[in-house]
């Protein structure tokens, strides 16, 4: 057998007129034969090979997956590119075979690889009835690109739906909506030929965005609680980033008129805003199965009522969890007097916690919704909500239910993080100390609570009332339409 060759992906003529057999059918081989495809080589890709078909498919991008014994004849008549990290292995078992060509790639190759999927991919043409939406960079199905696209999905508009995904086991994604797997060749495929593309963050794409795509960001906060954006991070390479990343997009969602503001000032943009409210937010404003659907899904018995806790991250990240000292025991006996019936604690930790490899039941008693994909409907099921300073006391005192904070460390996180606004101006009961959290919630005055939500949703322009996300739809509908027209005229004119 012929020594094995590292494989050039920038000449491959001298492969463009043989059959191929691609060694592996993991992440390297799925790449490979993507790169390949998109050179107008995948018809050359007779199967793929692996060495055992134990945990492997049958099938990998349509092509038969074989156990090398089952090759030999194959194998004479075609070149073998092994497209797995350790090639010894492998090596070794193909000197039992007749073979006409063996290549390999490395690392640095696959990445070339990648970089090339990335070029040809942004060759392809937009298709501008598709839509695609990441959620906190592949999360989970919620936000408020849930809500958009559920609102397509009712709408039965004719639109092409793909999911972001950071972990191919996410399985609540509808299946009339395509997922496909953050830096997979799919994901490249589908993200540059999106006519539309929505996030609810800080997107790193704004160095490939085509010509003729639509980037929404609906961003996930609104009130005047913690700063955000350049406010957070002065340096000069942030406030770079930030300008470049958010000059990309054409267009802002807010729910409230202050944030038009912060896009403004903070995020150093100067597109269009959309003051149309947080499409996340429209389940409050529609009778819905939602809180059974939680329920059910928690195994909460239907007598109890839910104080749902849910602080926010620090910059101190590591050290977050101390913040989180509240003994629940006595809350919940202070809301069973003050509010009635029995309540559940079910407590959910923020996303940047995640890969911190949290402790389970960190409160006894409760209900960890750490993982639960969609927070809003924890918010729909809950009775009562303590948290400190995130921006989701907006959100679920819409439904001008109570909301209680609890800032053991204020100064300290003022400090470090700051506030758009005093937090002694902020509507909801708030504590320093359990002991305070106690007296405020046994003292709680509705009246008055619901006399200053009132006034702070004024003051601050609340635009949510429920059609936030038709109102997206019908902008992206218009946006698709306009394409059309145009790209119609200039067939005409050609």
């Amino acid at each position: 057998m012929k020594d094995i060759k590292l494989l050039d992906i920038y000449n491959l003529e001298y492969i463009s007129n043989n059959n191929i057999i691609i060694y592996g059918a993991g992440k390297y081989g799925d790449h490979l034969y993507s790169f390949l495809d998109l050179k107008g080589l995948g018809q050359n890709v007779i199967c793929f090979a692996v060495s055992d078909k134990e945990g492997n498919p049958n099938i990998f991008h349509a092509k038969d997956v074989k156990a090398i014994d089952e090759l030999k004849e194959d194998l004479k008549d075609s070149i073998v590119i092994i497209a797995i990290r350790c090639i010894f292995e492998i090596a070794e078992q193909l000197q039992n075979y007749a073979v006409r060509d063996v290549y390999h790639v490395s690392e640095k190759v696959m990445k070339d690889v990648t970089k090339e999927i990335i070029t040809e991919s942004r060759k392809l043409p937009l298709e501008k009835d598709k839509v695609f939406f990441s959620n906190y960079d592949g999360m989970g199905y919620g936000g408020n690109c849930k809500y958009i696209a559920e609102k397509f999905i009712q709408g039965h508009y004719p639109v092409k739906l793909v999911w972001a995904v950071s972990n191919k086991n996410i399985q609540d994604v509808p299946e009339n909506i395509k997922k496909v797997l953050i830096g997979t060749p799919q994901y490249y495929r589908e993200l540059f030929t999106s006519g539309t593309y929505v996030t609810n963050t800080v997107h790193n794409l704004y160095e490939q965005k085509k010509k003729g795509q639509f980037y929404i960001n609906t961003w996930h906060g609104y009130g005047p609680f913690k700063l955000a954006e350049g406010d957070v991070n002065k340096d000069i390479e942030s406030r770079a980033r930030y300008r470049k990343s958010n000059a990309a997009s054409d267009l802002f969602l807010t729910a409230s008129r202050f944030y038009t503001q912060v896009y403004r000032d903070s995020f150093f943009y100067d597109g269009e805003v959309m003051e149309c409210g947080a499409p996340r937010n429209d389940v409050f404003f529609t009778d819905n199965k939602i809180k059974d659907t939680v329920y059910k899904k928690l195994r909460i018995s239907s007598d109890r009522k839910i104080l749902l806790y849910a602080p926010t991250f620090r910059e101190d990240t590591v050290h977050s969890f101390q913040k989180y000292d509240i003994d629940m025991k006595r809350i919940l006996c202070a809301l069973d007097q003050r509010f009635g019936g029995k309540y559940i604690l079910v407590y959910r930790f923020h996303h940047y916690l995640y890969a911190l490899g949290m402790s389970q039941n960190f409160y006894a008693d409760a209900i960890d919704a750490t993982y639960y994909p969609d927070i809003q409907e924890l918010l729909v099921a809950a009775d009562v909500v303590i948290t400190d300073y995130s921006s989701l006391m907006w959100d679920f005192s819409l439904q001008r239910r109570p909301v209680f904070l609890y800032q053991n460390d204020e100064k300290n996180y003022e400090n470090d993080r700051g506030f758009y606004s005093p937090v002694s101006e902020w509507p909801y009961p708030r504590a320093h100390s359990q002991d305070e959290l106690v007296d405020a919630i046994i003292n709680f005055d509705n009246d008055r609570y619901i006399k200053n939500l009132n006034s702070f949703f004024e003051k601050y322009g609340s635009c949510d009332d429920g059609h936030a996300s038709e109102r997206v739809v019908k902008r992206i509908m218009d946006e698709i339409k306009h394409f059309m027209l145009a790209e119609d005229a200039g067939i005409e004119k050609g």
